[in-house]
């Protein structure tokens, strides 16, 4: 009880000051979740042994129901930012980038894991299917927020938010695919299309429009009669997301994928006034939950297994921001009209950051199968992508906005 006070006050304590400093910190080099990851780290046993998570249980459950909390809260302010005509005209773009631009990365992240470490395949499949999800909340401190409206346009936000977003929850099959070849060989691709398929995946889209749809009708009909006040729309996204999340749970659906499509179905029926409500609480949520999963990813991280790694350690974490995403994206390019410059593309690529959703896999799969190689190295891929795309995230959106602006130059003076 002590160990959950003292982390209770040091989070809190974290939210207050970086509150106070909240625009400096988005214009400067360093990020939100690189913050709360250092502070993780200084009260872990790495540095002051103040907090040690793994006296408080098994860590990996902690991780699995934090990580859902954040994801849930992300998936949901992301789905209310995202225009409401976005889907319908950008269909095919984030078809693309969701089926194909998962593929692709999941491919060379396992073909990554192979040269490298010379893992079994299925595992360097496993692996590679953890990392493959871009994160919607290290996403988020990139793409939301005035700074980012201001240096980015909405079509490269836009994008990067959706899809990932979607990816999610879709990356959740990919992830049970190597689980259940490695678990029960026999069987396993049938059970894997019924299951994480068909009703995990299938159903959790279904549910998730259905609930999000019904509770956006009720929320319009109860402020048209006036039986609800102005105050509740603040706490509608977030009631939300943990009501899907946990009524998925209880039926063993993709309660991940049900968020998100709970909250476009909910934010298509919403009138303007109440999507500009939602639209200005998205930020300040979407802070009260990112920043306790990076303190507590700081508190588990297994510096002895990277340092055991050698040089591999770093070859993988280069290769992977390197080579995972960026040529998938310029691969796609052609396919890729609503993204027509070839600086839209390497933002693209580049913000593909790996981030919560991975830890929320690698807990998972640590809780089933106890492979802790897959729990060193995804670790190792997820710190390493917090702090690089967290570094980069406000000089690239600045170089993107030069480039922009040289763009319009050339075409005034044409």
């Amino acid at each position: 009880m002590k160990d959950f006070i003292l982390a209770l006050a040091c989070t809190s304590f974290l939210v207050l000051v970086m509150g106070f400093i909240y625009k400096k910190i988005k214009r400067s080099f360093l990020s939100e979740p690189i913050i709360a990851l250092a502070m993780g780290i200084v009260l872990g046993p790495a540095v002051l042994n103040l907090l040690d998570m793994h006296k408080w249980g098994p860590f990996e459950k902690i991780l699995d129901a934090a990580c859902q909390l954040t994801i849930s809260m992300a998936l949901m302010a992301t789905a209310f930012r995202i225009p409401k005509s976005y889907a319908e005209k950008h269909w095919r773009l984030q078809s693309i980038l969701l089926f194909f631009g998962m593929l692709g990365m999941c491919a060379l992240s396992t073909l990554l894991m192979r040269l490298v470490f010379g893992f079994d395949w299925l595992i360097c499949l496993l692996i590679g299917a953890v990392i493959t999800p871009t994160d919607p909340v290290v996403s988020s401190t990139v793409v939301s927020g005035e700074t980012a409206r201001q240096l980015i346009p909405d079509r490269v936000r836009h994008a990067i938010s959706f899809e990932s977003a979607a990816n999610d929850g879709m990356a959740f099959p990919l992830v049970l695919l190597p689980l259940l070849l490695l678990q029960k060989p026999e069987g396993a691709w049938q059970e894997w299309l019924l299951k994480p398929v068909l009703w995990e995946t299938g159903g959790g889209i279904l549910f998730g429009v259905l609930i999000g749809y019904t509770a956006g009708k009720l929320l319009v009909k109860a402020r048209n009669i006036n039986w609800m006040t102005k105050s509740v729309l603040l706490s509608f996204s977030l009631s939300l997301g943990f009501t899907v999340l946990g009524l998925l749970e209880i039926i063993k659906s993709n309660g991940i994928l049900g968020v998100f499509a709970a909250g476009f179905a909910a934010n298509l029926v919403l009138d303007k006034d109440e999507d500009l409500e939602q639209e200005e609480i998205q930020e300040s949520l979407e802070r009260i939950f990112t920043i306790p999963i990076f303190v507590l990813f700081g508190l588990v991280l297994p510096w002895s297994d990277w340092w055991a790694l050698g040089w591999n350690a770093v070859i993988i974490v280069v290769a992977v921001l390197l080579f995972r995403r960026l040529p998938v994206i310029f691969a796609l390019g052609p396919f890729l009209k609503k993204l027509p410059k070839k600086a839209d593309l390497v933002m693209v690529g580049w913000f593909g950051p790996i981030g919560v959703a991975a830890i929320y896999y690698m807990a998972l799969t640590l809780s089933k199968t106890g492979m802790h190689e897959v729990w060193v190295v995804g670790s190792l891929i997820v710190f390493g992508s917090t702090i690089v795309h967290g570094l980069t995230g406000y000089p690239f959106a600045k170089l993107y906005s030069r480039w922009e602006s040289n763009d319009k130059s050339k075409e005034e003076t044409k």
